[in-house]
């Protein structure tokens, strides 16, 4: 092999000698080779249109249903769009019992603070009963604006009108617990 490869390389033809290589090759190494002449590019395999197990589409895309993506990010409040996702996720307090209503909207308060909205405290007392809480994102605004005036808000008024509310209502079911209900108007 090492003479055949010196008196190729003296000739200067490496290209021969690697196709007589490869023609004196075992049948499963030449398959190796065939296959890597088939592999796709990055671009090609990025190109395609691909359904995969966790639905069609990238991450970003409109397609993908979660509250935080790449492309609606939770801290666009304001958009409709963003609302109404995170207003599903706040509803689905209603899909379980509570012996406490507190302890539901305490672990509510809790969660929509890790998408930078702030609600104040509310006590609830009673077997029944509406509350309201004001929202704010980033825990509000507060300094001097460009203009010189100055700022003291809830961080989201100045995007959508009215702000943020969370309007809870709760109810004892017969059983002793109690159901909540909860959505950010």
């Amino acid at each position: 092999m090492i003479k055949k490869f010196k008196s190729f390389a003296e000739d200067k033809q490496l290209d021969d000698f690697e196709e007589e290589l490869i023609a004196d090759c075992p049948e499963e190494d030449t398959a190796e080779i065939k296959k890597e002449e088939k592999m796709k590019t990055l671009k090609q395999h990025m190109a395609e249109d691909h359904q995969g197990k966790y639905g069609k589409g990238q991450v970003g895309t409109p397609e993908v249903q979660s509250v935080e993506d790449g492309n609606i990010g939770a801290h666009n409040i304001h958009d409709p769009k963003v609302l109404e996702r995170v207003n599903a996720f706040v509803g689905s307090v209603a899909d379980l019992e509570y012996i406490k209503p507190q302890q539901a909207v305490d672990s509510l308060r809790e969660k929509l603070n890790r998408i930078g909205l702030t609600v104040s405290p509310v006590n609830m007392e009673g077997a029944n009963g509406k509350v309201s809480a004001k929202v704010s994102q980033f825990g509000g605004r507060f300094g001097k604006d460009t203009d010189g005036s100055d700022l003291n808000d809830d961080g989201i008024s100045h995007k959508k009108d009215g702000g943020l509310n969370l309007e809870v209502s709760y109810e004892t079911l017969k059983n002793g617990s109690s159901k909540v209900y909860a959505k950010l108007v």
